[in-house]
């Protein structure tokens, strides 16, 4: 009897809950149909969301100084699920130069290249919807790009690369669409055409490089036909000041940074994130054209919402449109499961990194070694001199910030002196050419004396310095004539004088305007990166080389100057850090 009467609960249970089933089932056809044609009669917003250059930066924490850092994707992963909670139709983008950057990429590039890709794993588990090719995507070779592609639960695009690749991982797709909220979305990719400038030839074989606006004028028109609202993720820059219209000083390449260009020319595209500059623009509208900048490293992300109506013929018109840039408080959480993702990582790295070299008895600092001849860059020089068997070696210091404290040195202050994933050539060259590219590395100086009405102009990493001969920089001469005294083991130079030149592969293929050396005979090239190459110099040698004093800025008052202005920098940066915020490297 106790148990029919169970029984026949359960089956009074069973009804009940198949009644409600029912009532819930109706309730939410109801909803979905109440959502369609609210959908369907009225407006729709798209979250569109992007980072770029974040160059390997995972956890908010610098490898480099092995300090606490606000930066890192697990921090822009916070940020986004944040923003996914509160917004239905949220699309996460990427503009390039992902793969490389630091140690932790370096290392599970080259090292030890078995496991995923730390990077695309991260990115994986934040969704990516897509990503634009980087110049630095090529910098390990096609091997280590086209892993980390294959491993990508995301398309990377590239609709102005000219390829021999029609499908498979090798291939890059010029754009795709997606269905977002309803609405069609279009997404095109480009990437900077500079990187045969940049790269080893065999980095970027079956690829051509077409200019962007050239591509886009032929790509643009088919993506537009095909969507309702046309998205460009663009690795490559702005050329001029957004506010004067007047180009940027220093040295560029002719192409390289075409975002305001590709904007003036197609102005059907709706929004366009852009990248490669590692400069930080929250909004600009150019032609009609909204563009948004997200700063580099993870430093901040960058957002554009698109309000979107649908006509009585049924299709989408925009409304309105707007972006902006978010950065994370310093006191700002990571993603949990990005962080222990990264974890296990990490630790291999940190130990790596804290290989012992060298020893170091007094300490080193950076600030003023573009302006006078001083041992952290004449570490480099004597390891490129060595190393490529060399009578001459050009170089500079990347990160005049960096700085290194007396006793012992390790695999992480390399990276701090040598960040970039450089090999190193040795070439050979006539004294008359050897000038021309001294001559352009002191084009980057001030003039002297300084105008009164404008600030002095302190060289970038472009500014190299060389060992091997000795020569005066004079400041008072113009452009093209600077170099005074230059001689080679005690003798003046020869315009027809044969010498072996230890450059990197950057500037052999001319990265830094440096002409003199495109197309000269190569007879050396190293297998291992040049950062390898001092590491292993210093493991030899077991200190730093004193500075011979071959160089020098004259007059005196031109030098002091300088010098004063660049330690007034460093005093307003306040705690060094890791890496310049280059654009080409």
């Amino acid at each position: 009897m106790k148990r029919a009467r169970t029984v026949l609960s359960l089956l009074h249970c069973t009804a009940f809950l198949f009644c409600v089933g029912l009532l819930l089932a109706g309730e939410a056809r109801v909803h979905e149909t109440a959502v369609e044609a609210q959908t369907a009669a009225g407006d729709v917003t798209l979250t569109l969301l992007s980072t770029t250059d974040s160059h390997g930066h995972l956890l908010a924490w610098d490898d480099m100084t092995n300090r606490p850092a606000n930066w890192g994707l697990a921090k822009i992963a916070a940020l986004v699920e944040t923003i996914r909670a509160t917004e239905p139709n949220v699309l996460l983008l990427d503009c390039g130069d992902t793969i490389e950057g630091t140690p932790l990429a370096y290392y599970f590039n080259v090292k030890d290249p078995s496991p995923p890709n730390p990077e695309i794993a991260v990115m994986n588990a934040m969704h990516y919807d897509a990503m634009e090719v980087g110049n630095h995507e090529f910098n390990f070779g096609e091997r280590v790009m086209w892993k980390a592609k294959r491993e990508s639960h995301f398309p990377w695009l590239a609709a102005n690369l000219k390829q021999t690749y029609t499908s498979g991982v090798p291939y890059f797709q010029p754009y795709i669409i997606k269905k977002v909220g309803g609405v069609r979305v279009g997404i095109v990719g480009f990437v900077t055409p500079g990187v045969p400038h940049w790269e080893i030839p065999s980095h970027y074989r079956g690829y051509t490089f077409e200019p962007i606006v050239d591509a886009a004028r032929r790509v643009i028109p088919e993506v537009r036909a095909k969507c309702d609202l046309l998205v460009a993720i663009v690795h490559s820059g702005l050329d001029r000041n957004p506010k004067t219209d007047e180009p940027f000083s220093g040295y560029t390449l002719n192409g390289e940074n075409a975002a305001w260009e590709l904007a003036q020319s197609e102005p059907s595209i709706d929004v366009l994130f852009y990248g490669h500059t590692h400069q930080e623009m929250p909004q600009l509208m150019v032609n009609g054209v909204l563009m948004a900048l997200a700063k580099n490293w993870g430093e901040s992300l960058a957002r554009a919402d698109v309000k979107l109506h649908r006509e009585s013929n049924g299709r989408w018109k925009v409304v309105s449109k707007r972006s902006t840039t978010i950065r994370p408080q310093t006191d700002a959480p990571q993603d949990a499961a990005i962080v222990k993702l990264v974890e296990p990582y990490q630790k291999i790295v940190g130990k790596y990194l804290e290989t012992p070299i060298a020893t170091l008895d007094k300490p080193l600092n950076g600030t003023l070694a573009r302006y006078e001849d001083e041992p952290l860059v004449d570490l480099i020089q004597r390891a490129q001199l060595q190393y490529a068997h060399a009578d001459v070696s050009l170089a500079t210091l990347f990160i005049p910030s960096v700085h290194l404290a007396a006793g012992t040195v390790t695999i992480r202050d390399a990276f701090g002196i040598y960040p970039y994933e450089n090999t190193l050539y040795g070439v050979e060259m006539t004294g008359a050419q050897l000038k021309d590219a001294l001559e352009h590395a002191a084009s980057f100086y001030p003039e002297w004396p300084a105008p009164a009405d404008k600030p002095m102009r302190l060289p970038g990493y472009d500014a190299d310095s060389a060992e091997g001969v000795t020569y005066d920089m004079d400041l008072t001469k113009p452009v093209g004539s600077r170099i005074t005294n230059l001689t080679f083991r005690g003798e003046p130079i020869s315009v027809t004088q044969k010498f072996r030149v230890a450059v990197n592969n950057y500037r052999y293929t001319g990265g830094g305007g440096y002409s003199a050396f495109k197309g000269l005979p190569v007879v050396y090239r190293s297998a291992e990166e040049v950062r390898d190459l001092i590491i292993a110099y210093l493991e030899k040698a077991k200190q730093f080389p004193a500075a011979d004093k071959n160089w020098r800025i004259v007059p005196h008052a031109a030098r002091e100057a300088i010098e004063k202005q660049a330690l007034e920098m460093e005093q307003r940066r306040g705690e060094p850090k890791a890496k310049a915020a280059g654009a080409s490297y």
